[in-house]
């Protein structure tokens, strides 16, 4: 299964794409600077 030979579908097709890799870059970017950030110390119980 290809791409779809009719012209409207394959743009629709790789518009759907692009968005949904901009949304996938956009939630790994957050992943990230979530990842990024300072950990807090492990509490100790004394």
């Amino acid at each position: 299964m290809g791409t779809p030979q009719d012209p409207r579908a394959r743009r629709r097709q790789r518009l759907r794409r692009a968005r949904k890799n901009l949304e996938w870059e956009m939630k790994r970017a957050q992943e990230n600077a979530e990842a990024k950030k300072p950990k807090a110390p492990a509490k100790t119980a004394t």
